[in-house]
Parts: structure tokens; C-alpha cells; sequence
């Protein structure tokens, strides 16, 4: 587990908690013939660590707590992250944190004072950014 300090806050940080699943037979065996081998390669891939940077849009302040277990049989993890620290991360929290976005609401106004229905521009606030892919 890499559970980390942060040296100015003393506050935990990095992958803080992991829990086991409770199906614990193999993730790939609802897969058949191609299907199999796209899935095994995937896994594969979501499972590589990686060393990123957190960023956190909001500021220096903001924090990102995250549950993660993309596989069926995986471990649940509980991720801490500091903006701005490096992190040795799987690859498939990296993809999941990086393809959220948050849609903000629109600023135009109905007569009511109501916010229209269209919808405004995406904000991506959370963002891992590679130092080791």
C-alpha cells in the first residue's frame, strides 16, 4: 500500500485505504473467444502503475477522495489526493479521473429567473498528468 505524509500538513495521503472484494473469482471469466483477449489486454493496461501529477483546477486547497475498483475481483481502493504531489497510480484510475467532466449550468436565464435548460461548457476540475506512462 502506498500510503503517504504530507511533510508540511502531516494529513495521509496516496492510496490510504484497500478493502477486499468479496467476489474473488476471476474478473475475465463472463469473456469468450475474442471478446477474451480484448478484455485480457485491458486489464493488462488499467492494472499498469504509473507515475502522474495531481492537479486540482479549484486550487491548492481542494482534495480528490476516490474510490476506485474497476474490475470485477479487484480490490477496493481509497485514494487520497494533494494537488500537485506524484502519485504511483493504476493507469485505469488515471483514464476514469481524466474522461470526467463536470457539466456546469447555463448562465442564460428564463423569464422565471430559472436556469434554461442548455447546458453550459464542460469543466474539468480533477486531472492526472503523466511523468511516466
Amino acid at each position: 500500500m502506498q500510503k503517504l505524509v504530507h511533510p508540511k500538513t502531516g494529513e495521509e495521503h496516496g492510496l490510504v485505504n484497500q478493502l477486499a472484494n468479496s467476489n474473488t473469482g476471476d474478473p475475465l471469466k463472463a469473456f469468450k473467444g475474442d471478446d477474451k483477449v480484448k478484455a485480457e489486454k485491458a486489464y493488462k493496461e488499467d492494472n499498469r502503475i504509473v507515475k502522474a501529477r495531481y492537479l486540482n483546477k479549484r486550487g491548492p486547497n481542494e482534495r480528490l477522495d476516490k474510490h476506485y475498483c474497476r474490475w470485477s475481483g479487484d480490490p477496493m481502493q481509497i485514494w487520497h489526493c494533494i494537488p500537485n504531489e506524484v502519485y504511483e497510480v493504476p493507469l485505469g484510475l488515471v483514464n476514469e479521473i481524466n474522461q470526467t467532466e463536470l457539466v456546469q449550468r447555463s448562465e442564460v436565464l428564463d423569464a422565471s429567473g430559472q436556469p434554461t435548460k442548455m447546458e453550459g461548457q464542460s469543466l474539468k476540475i480533477h486531472e492526472f498528468v503523466p511523468i511516466s506512462f
